[in-house]
């Protein structure tokens, strides 16, 4: 049996101590392996944004284990923690998160940047990924220089950049149209069924029709995760016409490193007195 692209044992989440502590996760176990895409739903407060926190690295549980690809992140220091992210997770937001002062080819590659691959290799492989989604004329553009269908493939690219086969979407459509929300979705749809794995945070019933299964939360626990969703006879190919912001698709400051490019850290992190990020001139 293949390993998991993810995987939570008896995982706890417990903010605070005594009568004032609030259990946003309780003792939840669950899978998701590669080519599989998994929603989750469950009304607000009911731990959704902490499973997304936990699976992607960027938290830690009060008891329980979390893995990815196999790997325990219990025993990781916090610079193992922000190699892994940085190497096999791909964190895809509501509102993009794409950096405005870099192109959509930029934004792309800036993971592989950040693990020092070649320059020549990083451009190839954006450039083929970026094709893959339907982006390759725009690679050259900014940001808002790119509708925001455009923008979250952009993001989608960002993610599943180089070793990256794990992709953790919270609520990823939530900005757009319906139609443009489709769009995306489609495109999440055919990654995983391209060997990523991945985890959907929804409300929208709709939207979970385009993953494998849903899993339910409600206040902390799992109360429904074994039912496929009925696809009321769409094929797989094409089914349909508040987790803390993370700059970069997930990056930390911790995630940069000493080892940043230097072109591009001036753009990444200006100081206080240079104001917002900049597009060169």
């Amino acid at each position: 049996m293949s390993t998991p692209a993810l995987r939570l044992v008896g995982v706890s989440r417990v903010h605070g101590t005594g009568e004032t502590a609030v259990h946003a996760l309780r003792e939840l176990s669950l899978d998701v392996s590669a080519g599989e895409l998994v929603a989750v739903m469950g009304p607000s407060g009911s731990g959704k944004s902490t499973l997304l926190n936990l699976a992607g690295a960027l938290d830690r549980p009060t008891s329980g284990e979390v893995e990815i690809g196999g790997i325990a992140l219990g025993g990781l220091t916090p610079e193992e923690l922000a190699r892994l992210r940085r190497r096999r997770v791909g964190l895809v937001f509501q509102d993009y998160n794409l950096i405005p002062s870099l192109t959509a080819a930029e934004n792309v590659g800036l993971p592989l940047e950040l693990e020092g691959h070649p320059a020549l290799v990083t451009r190839q492989e954006v450039r083929a990924t970026l094709k893959s989604l339907g982006l390759g004329g725009l690679a050259d553009r900014f940001p808002d220089q790119l509708s925001g269908g455009q923008q979250q493939r952009v993001a989608i690219a960002r993610a599943l950049i180089g070793e990256r086969r794990l992709v953790l979407a919270d609520e990823p459509t939530g900005a757009l149209d319906s139609v443009t929300s489709e769009e995306v979705l489609a495109v999440l749809r055919a990654r995983c069924d391209g060997g990523a794995a991945g985890l959907l945070v929804t409300h929208e019933p709709r939207h979970a029709a385009w993953a494998d299964r849903v899993v339910y939360l409600r206040d902390g626990v799992v109360v429904d995760g074994a039912s496929p969703v009925q696809r009321q006879g769409r094929s797989r190919e094409h089914p349909g016409a508040a987790a803390t912001r993370q700059p970069s698709g997930g990056l930390t400051t911790g995630d940069l490193g000493a080892g940043a490019p230097a072109h591009l850290v001036g753009r990444l992190a200006p100081g206080a007195a240079d104001g917002p990020p900049r597009r060169p001139t």
